[in-house]
């Protein structure tokens, strides 16, 4: 078990999904890890950036707009617990550094944090060459990983990794199941199989579709 947070989100108003990507992952990217090298013990342990290229987004009545809309990005990042969450926010390198750059990318209206404690159901398959993976946010309740397997029945076997995440605090979004797959067109089949076969009535379900970077691993 692991303690992140996932940071899902709407890029800044006006801005192209190319400016986006290109400031999030090679501007800001950069400031996480140059705040990484100046201060391990208050800087994300592990930090990885999900551009989403497609998914499958319902809405619903009273969700959070990034999930109405569909995020842009999902970015995970990894501290110890709480504390050191907030503690990392404080410090003088993030508030001089990456607190200012993050309004060139993202809009604060639009995006959504949510610190979860992580289980892996399967192990990642680390040589597989596949950076695709999918969210699955749950806004209603969440079925237990076994229900969860039977309903997606053959699509299960095409994972190459699965972790569930449950927020560790209140939260409008009940539980992530985060799925590996080994390319865009896998990830799209798998999504579409998650559609037609998951309880989505009442918007309770919506589904990103991203390439993942791996920045720090951490």
């Amino acid at each position: 078990m692991s303690f992140k947070i996932l940071m899902a989100g709407r890029r800044r108003r006006g801005q192209t999904l190319a400016e986006h990507r290109h400031h999030m992952k090679d501007i800001h990217g950069r400031l996480v890890l140059d705040y990484i090298a100046a201060d391990p013990e208050n800087a994300p342990r592990r930090y990885v950036q999900n551009h989403v290229f497609d998914g499958i987004f319902p809405g619903g009545e009273g969700q959070p707009e990034p999930f109405a809309l569909g995020p842009d990005f999902v970015t995970e990042i990894w501290t110890p617990d709480l504390a050191a969450l907030k503690a990392g926010r404080e410090t003088e390198f993030y508030k001089t550094h990456l607190l200012p750059d993050e309004p060139r990318m993202v809009d604060p209206e639009r995006v959504v944090g949510i610190p979860v404690n992580e289980e892996i159901v399967v192990e990642p398959d680390r040589q597989a060459p596949g950076r695709v993976k999918i969210f699955l946010f749950w806004h209603g309740s969440v079925p237990t990983t076994a229900a969860l397997r039977d309903a997606l029945r053959a699509g299960a076997g095409t994972v190459l990794g699965h972790s569930r995440c449950i927020p560790a605090v209140p939260h409008s979004v009940k539980g992530v199941d985060i799925f590996r797959l080994a390319d865009e067109a896998a990830g799209l089949a798998f999504a579409k199989g998650c559609r037609d076969r998951l309880p989505a009535e009442a918007g309770n379900i919506s589904i990103a579709i991203a390439n993942e970077y791996v920045l720090n691993a951490g």
